[in-house]
C-alpha cells in the first residue's frame, strides 16, 4: 500500500513540474505574441541597418574606395596630424573601448569643455556632426577636429604637409596633387585638406555597432519563430522594451531608426548648468558659416538637409543632438556634458527634469514606477552589449 502511495505521489509531483514547465514556457512565450502589426513595423525599423550609408554620405567620393579607406586608417591613430604630435582620432576613440573616449580624454585636452567626445561605431548613419551639429559631414567634423585649438590643434596647412610627406608614395592615385604642394596656394591646400577628411571618413564609415540581442529578437519575431524569440529577451527585457516604445513614456519620440536616434535636436533641460552657447542656436550658426560645408564644397543636388535646416527658433536654445543609444557598454559618461555616470540617473532625470522658466523644453516628466525603471534598464543594457560576447 505504501508503495502505491509513494509511486502516485511521485506520478502527482511530475505532472504538477510538467504543467508548471508548460505554464512557464506558455508564459515565455505569450510575452512575445503580443505585439501588433505596428509595433512589428517599428521594431523592424529599430533593428540595425546600414542601407543608408551611401545615402548619407553622398557628398563622399570616396566613400568605399579601398584606398581611401585603408589611408583614413592609417590616418585615425596618427599622432602627427596634431600640434603637439601627442594625439590623434584614436586617443579619444578608443578602437579597444567601442571607439568611445574612456577616460575623458576630451576634458584633460580642454578642462572647460562643454561636452564630451561621443562614440564612433555607427556615426556614418548620422544627419548632423558634433552636439551643436555644427558640421554637416562626417569628412567636414574631422577637418574641425584637426584645427580646433581644443581638440588636435593644428591647422591645414601643417595636417596637409604631414599627409603628403608621410603618405603620398603609398597612395599616389589619392595624392596626386601633393606634387604641387611646394608651390600651392590655399585652394591647392585646401583640396588635399578635404581629401584628408574624405578618407578618415571612409574608414569611419565601416564603423558599426555589433548586432545586439535586440536586432536578433526582432529578426526572430518577423520569421514567426516565437520560442526563438523567447530564449533571446526575457520577460523583464520586453516589459522593459514596451515601456521604451510607449509614446507617453516618450523614448521612443527621439530615440527611433536603427541607431535608436532620429539624428535631430532635442532640449531636454540640460542646459541648467549654464552651457546654453553650445546648443544647437549657436551650432545652426557655425554650420552656415563653415567653408566646408555641403552648400559650399559640394554639389547643391546633395544637400538638401542644409537647404531646409532650422536656422532660428525657440526649440534650437538649449538643444544638443540626439545621441544612439546603441554601444553604451564603454560609455563613462552620459549626456552632452558627461554629467550622468550610470543610466538609473539618466532614467531619473527624464522623471523629473530640471524646470527652466521661460525656455522651451521638448519632454515632459516620464510616469515610471520603480519596476518599470528597472524593466527599462534591463531593456537599455540590451543595446549596448554584442549578442555574440554576452550573457542575459
Amino acid at each position: 500500500m505504501s508503495r502505491l502511495v509513494t509511486g502516485g505521489c511521485v506520478l502527482l509531483f511530475v505532472l504538477l513540474l510538467a504543467l508548471l514547465l508548460s505554464f512557464h514556457h506558455a508564459h515565455a512565450v505569450g510575452a512575445h505574441t503580443g505585439w501588433s502589426n505596428d509595433d512589428i513595423e517599428v521594431l523592424r525599423h529599430l533593428r540595425l541597418s546600414n542601407s543608408a550609408l551611401a545615402d548619407k554620405n553622398r557628398g563622399n567620393e570616396l566613400l568605399f574606395r579601398d584606398d581611401a579607406i585603408e589611408l583614413g586608417r592609417r590616418l585615425f591613430t596618427d599622432t602627427g596630424l596634431s600640434g603637439s604630435g601627442q594625439f590623434a582620432c584614436a586617443s579619444c576613440h578608443r578602437p579597444e573601448d567601442g571607439y568611445q573616449d574612456t577616460e575623458l580624454i576630451t576634458y584633460r585636452l580642454n578642462p572647460k569643455a562643454a561636452h564630451r567626445a561621443p562614440g564612433l561605431l555607427g556615426v556614418a548613419l548620422q544627419d548632423w556632426f558634433f552636439w551643436d551639429g555644427r558640421a554637416d559631414s562626417l569628412w567636414s567634423q574631422a577637418l574641425a577636429v584637426i584645427e580646433d585649438p581644443m581638440e588636435l590643434a593644428s591647422n591645414r596647412s601643417q595636417a596637409v604637409r604631414h599627409l603628403c610627406t608621410q603618405y603620398e608614395k603609398s597612395f599616389p592615385a589619392l595624392l596626386r596633387n601633393c606634387r604641387a604642394l611646394p608651390k600651392a596656394n590655399k585652394q591647392d591646400i585646401d583640396r588635399l585638406f578635404v581629401t584628408l577628411g574624405k578618407s578618415l571618413a571612409a574608414f569611419e564609415t565601416g564603423l558599426m555597432p555589433p548586432a545586439t540581442r535586440f536586432d536578433l529578437y526582432v529578426d526572430a519575431l518577423l520569421a514567426g519563430k516565437q520560442d526563438e524569440a523567447a530564449s533571446l529577451l526575457d520577460a523583464k527585457e520586453v516589459a522593459g522594451l514596451k515601456l521604451f516604445l510607449d509614446p507617453m513614456i516618450g523614448c521612443i519620440n527621439c530615440h527611433n531608426g536603427p541607431m535608436f536616434s532620429n539624428s535631430g535636436f532635442s532640449a531636454v533641460a540640460t542646459d541648467a548648468q549654464g552651457y546654453p552657447e553650445h546648443d544647437r542656436k549657436r551650432g545652426v550658426g557655425l554650420l552656415l558659416d563653415s567653408e566646408f560645408n555641403c552648400l559650399k564644397w559640394g554639389n547643391p543636388a546633395d544637400c538638401p538637409k542644409l537647404q531646409y535646416v532650422l536656422t532660428d527658433g525657440a526649440e534650437t536654445a538649449g538643444a544638443y543632438k540626439v545621441p544612439s543609444l546603441r554601444n553604451l557598454r564603454h560609455a563613462p559618461s552620459y549626456m552632452h556634458d558627461g554629467r550622468y555616470r550610470n543610466l538609473e540617473a539618466v532614467i531619473e532625470h527624464y522623471r523629473n527634469p530640471a524646470t527652466l522658466p521661460l525656455r522651451h523644453v521638448d519632454i515632459r516628466p516620464a510616469a515610471l514606477l520603480p519596476h518599470q525603471r528597472k524593466q527599462l534598464l534591463s531593456f537599455l543594457k540590451v543595446l549596448g552589449t554584442d549578442a555574440s560576447n554576452q550573457e542575459k
